[in-house]
């Protein structure tokens, strides 16, 4: 939403000849240059705050799936770790694991197929399978938590530069009145 300012003259009330006036800004009244000034120039870091909020919620979210895969991964290694080693066939069975149901669940989650049969076994045909697009799905993952951490990073030096800007402007608006007010004086 924008910053409306309403500037509004005070009747009756002028200083050398010049409209003194105040300034209405979200919904507040009677307000002075510098509190115009400080509200125009906070809201943008208000909105990169929001922004960064929100991508906050999105690398939970990511770090949250790469801990499942994780998970699911680790259950499936250490059940390919059951397969026999010698005259490997693709029919071959694990050793029975009710982990396997939960992986299978977890892996649902994320589009990611794990047959496992009634008694908790899987084919290593099936493991080797359900591993690589675990991997794959992981390594995917990664990269793009890594972008976003680089987004967010940069939002709050976006963030830090518009507070940074509003405090200059503030200063620099009382410096000027009170340039102005000490040049009356004299």
């Amino acid at each position: 939403m924008a910053l409306l300012i309403q500037k509004n003259n005070i009747d009756g009330l002028t200083v050398y000849g010049q409209q003194q006036v105040s300034y209405t800004a979200e919904g507040e009244s009677g307000l002075d240059y510098a509190s115009v000034v400080a509200l125009a120039s906070t809201k943008e870091s208000h909105v990169i705050e929001a922004e960064t909020e929100a991508y906050m919620q999105i690398l939970e979210t990511r770090q949250q799936k790469l801990e499942e895969l994780g998970e699911a991964l680790a259950t499936l290694t250490k059940a390919i770790a059951t397969l026999p080693t010698s005259d490997q066939e693709s029919s071959d069975t694990t050793e029975a694991d009710p982990d396997l149901v939960t992986a299978r669940t977890l892996l649902n989650k994320y589009g990611i197929s794990l047959s496992v049969t009634a008694d908790n076994k899987i084919t290593r045909e099936t493991a080797l399978t359900a591993q690589s697009e675990i991997e794959y799905a992981i390594d995917t993952e990664d990269n793009d938590l890594q972008q976003d951490m680089v987004t967010v990073q940069g939002l709050v030096n976006k963030r830090d530069n518009a507070f940074s800007t509003a405090a200059n402007l503030v200063r620099k608006t009382l410096g000027t009145g009170d340039t102005l007010i000490g040049n009356m004086n004299n």
